[in-house]
């Protein structure tokens, strides 16, 4: 799987974490992380309450996914 692949060589720019399409960023395993959840995700502690929603939508990026 991966980001969805939209003309030759260009890949959508929708990040894993806050959903939106963005310009700026970079793709992990084959997944875009925008700068702005970037910089969130750096400077967040781990007793932050958005930590753990972080956490999980990082988590998107090595769940498996079975179509049947």
């Amino acid at each position: 799987m991966g980001a969805p692949v939209i003309g030759r060589n260009k890949r959508e720019k929708v990040c894993i974490v806050c959903e939106q399409q963005k310009q700026e960023g970079m793709f992990l395993f084959g997944h875009f992380l925008c700068l702005d959840c970037h910089q969130a995700i750096v400077h967040t502690n781990t007793d932050d309450p958005n930590y753990a929603f972080y956490v999980q939508q990082l988590r998107k990026m090595v769940t498996c996914k079975i179509y049947s």
